[in-house]
């Protein structure tokens, strides 16, 4: 066998990811409110791209001459107008100003404001505040404070105590009894009679994991005490937050979810509005097109950099139009595909996969799955996100598959009708829904029953 250097040619396929083809899958995957802030950056970075005005008249800029096609072969045409390249100022919009919303911990150092410590106290108090977490609890150890403080254990025990009387109540306990106690404690000026609370304090002491494992006859045997009297008390018990802290609000920011699309139903038929159709459309600012028209760049440099933020721009543009396109078919094939759940309710929801949806607009899985992916849909029946129509299916006796959150429906529908005494147990669900066509296994029951939220049947057991 011969050994040598060769120079030959040869044709391979290869799948080349460009920076284009990353920006987008990228923005095809961002949420309406995440694409806003990407486009604002861009925006930043790219001095070719503004805002188009949609009360201006823009025909006379499409009537320009410049040959686009020479900048970019196959840049195809994008549909946008290029702009007049005026530039006007900005409106100030009061809506975009909000008032400063303090943090759980900046409530709690007011009420130390408020209260009637001495500087010393002030300053262990201000320890004491700094290590409480999110959830309300404190998370130093009085030792650790004093230290720090070069005060007694006693002195920030009795600061500490002043603190817990804060609002909300349970703040600053260290244990999540002790929490319990606090709140508890502040019930004492309520019309809930004395030995109630009096009982409700020795379970939470004492009792709190049989509490949780539905144990009140056990209870109820060890205290010598009637069992509705263990129910009462544990039901006051079950009045009390277990984490505080989460009360306040303060320290964190609202969620709000702001649809990518809505559905409408008008007569008979389900239109799809995507809602970036209404926003600001981007374009290509003027000025920088007749300096590429006229010549008027200084340098061969220049020239190139006007032409590089050109070419990203168009990509920007093109990459949300089809965006847009790609939602538009993704949302109108699952309002086909699941036209019972839109006319019916979420009973009649339908087991569906991404493949079935790529299958319909003949897109790859993996686009549908970007493109469903973080986006919320604005129905008649609610707000969901696109992944809830994609659920797996449980098979029925008539041979055809009843979707998960169809069986999830029915489950929490069958513990609201139970006798509270004699509540079903997992086994008995699943034979009910048997009977009702759908068959499921007892731990596929207790899955779904567990993500709905629902106890298990000796925690929903009540005492007539």
């Amino acid at each position: 066998m011969k050994l040598g250097y060769e120079i030959s040619l040869k044709q391979v396929q290869r799948l080349i990811m460009t920076p284009e083809l990353r920006q987008a899958i990228t923005i095809l995957q961002l949420p309406w409110m995440e694409l806003e802030q990407y486009i604002a950056k861009e925006m930043l970075e790219n001095p070719l791209l503004e805002f188009e005005d949609k009360n201006e008249d823009v025909s006379k800029d499409l009537t320009d001459d410049i040959d686009w096609p020479s900048y970019f072969e196959n840049a195809g045409d994008t549909g946008y107008a290029v702009s007049s390249g005026i530039e006007k100022s900005p409106k100030v919009q009061y809506e975009s100003f909000v008032s400063y919303v303090g943090t759980f911990h900046d409530y709690l150092t007011l009420q130390l404001h408020l209260s009637s410590l001495d500087e010393k106290q002030m300053e262990i108090g201000n320890l004491i505040i700094g290590g409480i977490d999110d959830d309300g609890y404190l998370c130093m150890g009085i030792p650790e404070i004093a230290s720090i403080s070069g005060a007694c254990c006693d002195k920030v025990e009795a600061v500490l105590k002043v603190i817990q009387q804060f609002d909300p109540a349970g703040v600053g306990g260290r244990t999540l009894e002790e929490c319990l106690l606090i709140q508890l404690e502040a019930l004492q000026e309520t019309d809930i009679p004395a030995d109630r609370r009096e009982l409700a304090k020795i379970l939470i002491e004492g009792y709190l994991d049989d509490i949780a494992q539905g144990g009140l006859v056990k209870i109820s045997g060890v205290l010598g005490v009637e069992v509705l009297q263990v129910q009462s008390a544990c039901d006051l018990i079950r009045t009390l937050d277990p984490k505080p802290g989460r009360q306040f609000s303060g320290g964190r920011r609202p969620s709000y979810i702001r649809p990518d699309a809505t559905i409408d139903k008008i007569g008979d038929e389900y239109i799809v509005t995507v809602h970036d159709i209404s926003a600001p459309r981007l374009g290509i600012n003027a000025l920088y097109r007749r300096m590429l028209k006229s010549g008027d760049a200084r340098d061969a440099a220049a020239a190139e950099y006007i032409k590089s933020k050109l070419n990203s721009a168009l990509w920007l543009i093109r990459s949300i139009d089809q965006r847009r396109q790609t939602l538009q078919k993704v949302i109108e094939s699952i309002v086909k595909l699941q036209r019972d759940f839109f006319d019916k309710g979420v009973k009649f929801l339908k087991p569906m996969t991404l493949a079935e949806i790529a299958e319909e607009i003949e897109m790859h899985e993996s686009t549908v799955s970007r493109a469903t992916t973080g986006k919320y849909v604005a129905t008649p029946k609610g707000t969901f996100e696109l992944k809830y129509f994609f659920t797996s299916g449980v098979p029925t006796v008539q041979g055809k598959v009843a979707s998960s959150e169809s069986v999830k429906k029915v489950i929490r529908e069958i513990i609201e009708k139970e006798d509270p005494e004699k509540p079903f147990s997992d086994r008995a669900i699943k034979d009910i829904l048997f009977e009702q066509g759908t068959i499921i296994s007892r731990r596929t029951v207790a899955k779904y029953r567990d993500e709905e939220g629902i106890a298990a049947s000796p925690l929903r057991r009540r005492f007539s």
